[in-house]
């Protein structure tokens, strides 16, 4: 029997999931299409060839069961499956994707009468140069904001053989990339031989061996659904940090905070605008930083939009965005060798002023940015944000003359970008919940268990508490204030009294306050039921009023 209780209670429960319509409904979809395979295309390369699937002569599809050496796929919580540019495209809500490869070590293993890996020495796959060789398999990364021009992100090289069986994820997805819908490619390129038989000339035998390249092929596009074309639900947007930037010096780690003066390659333009939406209402904290307040349903977001072309700055193509290949930041005390063409930090202090450690997007004006558009940075929570923008210019210093097998002198500069600002909640109100049932109590409310305060993820509001006990003096009651103090997000009261609890925002001047009656003794239950005050109840009894035990009145007869 209790058994049989035990399963009606789970198959209870199960019902009331697949019947939510809430948050959890999206949790248990999540984990349903959690894993989800791209289909791929696999190429028969030249085997004499730098792996050149663009002009490959036999293709085949994973999805018709060819053999690949491994099997890959994505890991997120996808809820949304279409075509971009038609290219598979997956929705998910959220923003981190994880990658998978995974394979075992049968083509390494195998005998040599079968197909089975060699090493191949080549460092190009169709026209992408390598950093390392082949050797036993090769998986590259790349990622575009079109389609069309591929920046690598990855490189794994001797994948087969050093790892020899894989099941870990080989790459997560930047929030970044998946706020604003990015473009991937996964290439896996190896070489396989085959003994066909033997064969002798005079004295010497030799194998008579096959060989191959294939090239596996993945193409695919991802975006956050609940952000990417997002534009702000109104018009308030405030724009952030300098019109113009500070010339950072040269090797410094962004340390110098010099003006941009003229003849200055950087003199009179901007790289782009960092702008916030979103919001309800803007006000300023004391230094002047701006704080934004969020309602229930915003969103603030911060946005980028690139002014120029990094590869011809003000339209000048001798003054470029150059990779910092040594740089780093003296404030946010990074590691040296950024890499890449310009570094986005983002810094964020949660409500008790422990400093996160910073998010670091390198590459970011060549990866991330688009000229013209408005490019997603982050949405934001409530906390205090502290951002900035690294970039290195070269330029090509202009001179009157130059003599042949004389290099034209260049000009290296650091510049950057930094500002500050806050994210609030715009709401004054923090709830009571019943200690043991767990339901929302309203002003005057009374329970006989307690309550606990929730200040629904507002964490910069002030909460006062006081307590006042009720006690009979003779024929009358009289009020007895034992505490008033300031209280937090999930303090609770259990002990008799009346709680009269304010809450203030410090940023919108507004206050509210609420009254909770707990205990069981019947003249807590008569204020509570009967919104009275105690100078009110007496004056009732006064009357011949008559309180019973459940804190009903009982009025005399006339």
């Amino acid at each position: 029997m209790k058994e049989k209780k035990i399963w009606i209670t789970v198959l209870i429960f199960l019902a009331l999931c697949l019947m939510t319509d809430g948050p959890d409904a999206k949790v248990v979809l999540a984990e349903e299409e959690e894993k989800i395979m791209v289909p791929g295309t696999i190429y028969g390369c030249d085997s004499s060839g730098n792996y050149a699937f663009n002009k490959a002569q036999s293709i085949s599809y994973t999805k018709d069961g060819a053999e690949t050496a491994g099997t890959f796929f994505l890991q997120g919580a996808f809820v949304k499956e279409d075509k971009k540019d038609r290219i598979p495209a997956y929705g998910v809500d959220g923003t981190e994707v994880k990658l998978y490869y995974t394979y075992e070590d049968g083509l390494l293993t195998a005998p040599r009468e079968s197909w089975h890996l060699v090493s191949d020495g080549g460092k190009e796959i169709n026209d992408l140069k390598l950093n390392e060789p082949i050797q036993k398999g090769m998986l590259v990364l790349q990622s575009s904001k079109d389609g069309k021009k591929w920046r690598t992100e990855k490189e794994l090289s001797n994948m087969f053989e050093d790892v020899p069986v894989q099941s870990e994820s080989f790459y997560g997805t930047s929030d970044i990339q998946v706020n604003n819908g990015t473009f991937y490619r996964v290439i896996v390129a190896y070489r396989t031989e085959i003994k066909r038989g033997e064969n002798q000339i005079l004295f010497v035998k030799y194998s008579e061996l096959e060989f191959k390249k294939t090239a596996e092929v993945y193409t695919f596009y991802l975006y956050n659904v609940n952000s990417v074309n997002k534009t702000p639900k109104n018009d308030l947007k405030k724009s952030l940090g300098p019109k113009f930037p500070f010339n950072a010096g040269l090797n410094t780690g962004y340390s110098n905070e010099d003006e941009v003066k003229q003849g200055d390659p950087h003199y009179g333009w901007s790289l782009g605008t960092f702008f916030v939406g979103g919001y309800t209402r803007e006000t300023q904290k004391e230094n002047g930083d701006p704080v934004f307040l969020k309602n229930v349903g915003d969103e603030v977001v911060l946005y980028f939009n690139l002014a120029q072309d990094i590869d011809a700055l003000n339209g000048d193509d001798k003054v470029t965005i150059q990779a910092d290949t040594d740089g780093y930041d003296q404030y946010f005390q990074t590691q040296k060798g950024y890499g890449g063409r310009g570094t986005l930090i983002v810094r964020f202090t949660d409500h008790e002023g422990v400093q996160h450690d910073p998010q670091i997007y390198t590459d970011y004006l060549e990866a991330n940015a688009s000229s013209g558009a408005d490019t997603i940075v982050k949405l934001f929570e409530e906390g205090d944000y502290e951002v900035a923008l690294d970039y290195e210019i070269r330029s090509l210093l202009k001179v009157p003359i130059v003599d042949v097998g004389i290099p034209t002198p260049v000009d290296t500069t650091n510049y950057r970008i930094f500002f500050r600002f806050s994210v609030r909640n715009g709401n004054c109100m923090v709830y009571p919940f019943d200690v043991k049932t767990g339901a929302e109590l309203g002003d005057t409310s009374w329970t006989k268990n307690g309550f606990r305060l929730d200040m629904a993820r507002s964490r910069y509001l002030t909460i006062d508490v006081k307590r006042t006990v009720v006690k009979k003096s003779g024929n009358t009651y009289t009020e007895d204030v034992r505490f008033n103090r300031p209280a937090k997000d999930g303090d609770a009261y259990t002990e008799e009294g009346i709680y009269t609890f304010s809450v203030n925002n410090l940023y919108t001047g507004e206050s509210t306050v609420k009254n909770i009656y707990v205990g069981e003794s019947a003249v807590i239950q008569a204020l509570a039921k009967n919104k009275l005050t105690v100078e009110e109840l007496n004056n009732l009894l006064k009357d011949g009023t008559t309180m019973n035990e459940d804190g009903s009145l009982t009025k005399p007869e006339t």
